[in-house]
This record gives C-alpha cells, sequence and structure tokens, in this order.
C-alpha cells in the first residue's frame, strides 16, 4: 500500500515572481559593475576617464528605472513567505535588509546625479552615448558657490552609500549561502532562474 507521503508529496515552496527574479538580477549585475566603475574610474585620466564617468552615469540612471519599476513590482506582488524555520530576528533583519537595498537603489543615483548636477565643469550627459539627460534644475540653477558646496556633500554622501551597498550586499550574500548550505531551507534557490526551492522553504 501505498505511504500517505507518496500519496500526497510536498508541494514545493513558494517562489519569487519572474518580474522579481529578473529585477533582481538585473539590478545587482548593475550595481556590482557601477561599483567597479566608480572605483576604477578613479584611477585613470583623460578621455579614458571621461568614458567611465560617462558609461558610470549611464548605468545609474539605469538602476534607478529598474529600481522605481522593481518598487512598484514590490508593492503589487507579495513575496513568498519566509520559512517557518527563521526565527523572528531573522526576519526582522532580513525585512530590513531588503528595504534598505531599495533605498539606496533609489538614492545611490539620485546623488550621483545631483552631483553632476551641481558640478562646475558643466559636463554633460549622454546615456549610453545617445540620449541627452538633462541637469537637476534647482541644483544646476544655484550660485556656483551653493553648487560647489552641493557638490562637496552630496559627493562625500554618495562615496559613504557606497561603502554601505558594499557592506549590506556582502551581509546579503553570506546570509543567502547560510540559508543555503547550513541551514538547508531553500531560500536562495527561490530567486535562482528555473529552479524550483524544496519544502523545507515551505510558505508559512
Amino acid at each position: 500500500m501505498a505511504s500517505v507521503a507518496a500519496m500526497n508529496p510536498p508541494r514545493p515552496a513558494r517562489r519569487y515572481t519572474l518580474g522579481a527574479i529578473a529585477f533582481h538580477w538585473a539590478i545587482a549585475v548593475l550595481i556590482l559593475l557601477n561599483i567597479y566603475l566608480g572605483w576604477h574610474m578613479n584611477r585613470i585620466a583623460g578621455l579614458d576617464r571621461f568614458s567611465q564617468f560617462q558609461l558610470h552615469k549611464s548605468v545609474g540612471i539605469t538602476v534607478l528605472a529598474l529600481s522605481v519599476l522593481r518598487v512598484a513590482w514590490r508593492l503589487a506582488h507579495r513575496p513568498p513567505p519566509y520559512p517557518a524555520s527563521m526565527s523572528r530576528w531573522e526576519r526582522l533583519a532580513a525585512t530590513a535588509t531588503h528595504w534598505s537595498f531599495y533605498a539606496l537603489m533609489l538614492i545611490m543615483p539620485l546623488t550621483g546625479w545631483v552631483i553632476v548636477s551641481a558640478s562646475a565643469l558643466n559636463l554633460p550627459t549622454l546615456l549610453y552615448k545617445t540620449i541627452p539627460l538633462a541637469h537637476i534644475g534647482f541644483v544646476h540653477d544655484q550660485p556656483m558657490p551653493v553648487r560647489l558646496a552641493i557638490e562637496g556633500n552630496f559627493g562625500t554622501t554618495h562615496v559613504l552609500l557606497a561603502y554601505l551597498f558594499g557592506a549590506l550586499i556582502l551581509l546579503h550574500i553570506a546570509a543567502a549561502l547560510k540559508h543555503q548550505f547550513v541551514q538547508g531551507d531553500g531560500v536562495l534557490l527561490r530567486m535562482l532562474p528555473g529552479r524550483s526551492a524544496p519544502q523545507a522553504a515551505q510558505a508559512r
């Protein structure tokens, strides 16, 4: 006689939607690329630096646009619940980390846009060498001393946020690997394309 378990096999855990998965990995790749570009362009000079700076701005605005869509998608689509095995503090930490990511994904590109708009160099921005991006008017129209102060303050903020972003990324990766290889609850698999998460990550 077939066992009850065989007759009623456990259902796989709910996964993130395909839209959420696509946004997650596209934004993640672009953010890592832009962190590298931001670090590297300060170590080169001349036309190469200008070219990388333009690419850095292009990627940053792309991240901003995708992040707006990602947050809208998140508000319209309830994410899968955490595994029942996760403690309350782990759930709170995961939630805080995710919303911190959303905030940084929006704030980081905006601070960069403010820096470019306030710069005394008045460098134009052509996204991917094609699409012109206007300066932020109420920033660009300020008197030069005010613009220089804005550029300095937001430049410092932009750098500090980049370090915070890097720390959160490392924490996020460490937590995902811990869930996958130590706790084995399938949290990581829910965000990987084309995979099913195991029963351990079943919805609460």
